[in-house]
């Protein structure tokens, strides 16, 4: 009967280390969510002093615009590319180069990566790291 009694007892003590583990992870998580929040604010920002900067104007030159940032090729220039320099500032290289085809944080730097398909088997691509939004690195665009 003691034995049964203990059981009944420690019964509700058993999921507790469960519960903590649970409430860990849910803080995590909302660690990480303000964080994405705090990322999405910066962003808007960028994107509106970019606006700012150089609003979206109808078709220069004949050219129209592209539909997407991603679907524009004008960083395909090579003029473009050598007019960066280490020190420019991250809109500049935008203004310069025109939207990146994606983003990433490497080693406590931005990395404006564009890239576009080449035939079935190769790609162009080249890169620019930021830190503290400034140019700090170039990777000229080549074929891979």
């Amino acid at each position: 009967m003691t034995r049964a009694a203990l059981w009944i007892l420690l019964l509700p003590i058993l999921p507790l280390p469960t519960l903590a583990a649970d409430e860990l992870r849910v803080n995590q998580l909302e660690r990480e969510v303000r964080d994405l929040q705090r990322q999405v604010l910066s962003l808007s920002r960028q994107i509106a002093e970019l606006e700012r900067v150089r609003p979206e104007r109808p078709a220069e030159r004949g050219v129209a615009p592209a539909a997407r940032p991603g679907d524009s090729t004008a960083w395909v220039d090579a003029g473009k590319w050598r007019r960066i320099r280490i020190g420019m500032g991250e809109l500049e290289v935008i203004e310069t180069l025109g939207p990146p085809t994606t983003m990433r944080e490497e080693k406590g730097a931005r990395v404006l990566l564009y890239a576009m398909e080449v035939g079935s088997s190769g790609f162009l691509s080249g890169s620019v790291t930021l830190r503290e939004r400034v140019v700090s690195g170039l990777q000229q665009p080549a074929l891979r």
